[in-house]
């Protein structure tokens, strides 16, 4: 940790932050002591995921850094744009649609009972979800909340 107490020193004595002023005193750090510094290349971008929504970075200068005792430290720099985690979900779902899916009458039944809802409703889920009566019931129990 004293080490990175003094990059924080040599960012404060030049009053500056960039990118290049950052390696340069990774790459000090690095001939002072035992850490490794490795500059991922070809990096596409990197997910950042949280329970409602993902932060993605496209085209990322990765760093990876190797501190004994401490495990791996990942620095990413770049610029990030939010998706709803629900927009990105649907676009690799392939779920056939309304009309190819058969509900029978024992699984609306159970998708209504365990959500809560009319029998007429959990036709509907189970059309839109494809079929599948676990996100059936999920889909329901959220519109509810």
């Amino acid at each position: 940790m004293a080490k990175w107490h003094k990059l924080k020193k040599m960012q404060q004595k030049t009053g500056q932050s960039n990118p290049k002023d950052m390696k340069r005193a990774m790459k000090k750090l690095s001939k002072q002591g035992n850490m490794d510094f490795e500059e991922l290349e070809n990096v596409e971008e990197v997910i950042i995921r949280q329970a409602e929504k993902e932060i993605v970075i496209e085209r990322p200068q990765v760093t990876k850094i190797q501190m004994p005792g401490q495990g791996e430290v990942f620095q990413v720099i770049g610029t990030g744009t939010e998706r709803s985690k629900t927009a990105e979900e649907g676009q690799h779902e392939i779920v056939p649609s309304v009309q190819e899916v058969e509900v029978s009458p024992e699984d609306a039944q159970l998708v209504a009972s365990q959500a809560g809802v009319s029998i007429e409703e959990g036709i509907a889920a189970l059309k839109e979800t494809g079929g599948d009566l676990a996100k059936a019931i999920l889909f329901l129990k959220q519109s509810k909340a």
